[in-house]
């Protein structure tokens, strides 16, 4: 087995250098200064493998472990925080004037909620044209009252609204416990469902007792209620019987 490709360059078994080790073990614990020789016997009568991950001490420092095992999961670590890294990407929302429809502005708004509830940050891009140069203090209030204040649930103000020439830019970043808050909000939506289907199966349940109870003539449900079943009280049917 070899160490290419390794980012650390680590030396495997054959490949160690010297007369003697400080070995530790595959558990973690710490055996002390062995002869290299005695190293490599104990790391293959475990069908281990010895890797030298410390090879500028004095003697060098070496681990009995699974190699491949190691490399695997060290490959596991390396994509889970490139994924995060790619996970926190910066979003860029543009809008073309603080005059913008109050329509257009609720569609950006989810948008910037749906980026930064994934975890991005959001970099809001106002536009100047022409005459509206004069009036930055009604595009920072766009920014503010539109976007700011109304994410303040799942983010906060990384870069506040600042004008450079014709534009104007504020920065979003998701609050540091959005997924605790996330989680909580979907769990008290389980619970706000729940309830309502609680509510609606009994509604219907009323509405079909109300309905048979139409349907059912009333002397019907006037004998069902007095327990008689149509029968007089010394247990003979109702109407005359021949003898």
């Amino acid at each position: 087995m070899t160490a290419s490709g390794d980012k650390k360059e680590l030396r495997l078994n054959e490949q160690i250098r010297g007369d003697e080790v400080r070995l530790i073990g595959e558990e973690g614990e710490a055996i002390g200064v062995v002869p290299l020789k005695g190293a490599l016997e104990k790391a293959q009568t475990a069908e281990l493998d010895l890797v030298e991950i410390s090879p500028t001490a004095k003697p060098p420092v070496c681990r009995i472990m699974d190699y491949g095992k190691y490399k695997y999961q060290q490959a596991k670590r390396d994509h889970e925080q490139k994924r995060k890294h790619q996970a926190s990407e910066l979003k860029q929302l543009r809008i073309k004037s603080f005059r913008i429809e109050p329509h257009d502005v609720g569609i950006k708004r989810e948008k910037a909620r749906q980026f930064i509830e994934a975890g991005h940050r959001v970099l809001f891009v106002l536009m100047f044209r022409a005459r509206e140069h004069s009036h930055a203090d009604l595009g920072e209030r766009l920014l503010l009252e539109q976007f700011s204040k109304p994410l303040a649930d799942v983010a906060k103000m990384e870069s506040p609204p600042r004008k450079d020439g014709k534009k104007m830019a504020m920065s979003l970043a998701p609050l540091a416990n959005l997924k605790q808050i996330l989680a909580a909000r979907e769990k008290e939506e389980g619970r706000r469902r729940a309830e309502a289907e609680r509510r609606l199966a009994e509604e219907m349940a009323a509405r079909d007792l109300e309905h048979i109870t139409r349907i059912i003539p009333k002397e019907l449900v006037d004998d069902a209620d007095d327990g008689s079943g149509g029968y007089d009280e010394a247990g003979d049917a109702g109407d005359d019987s021949p003898e």
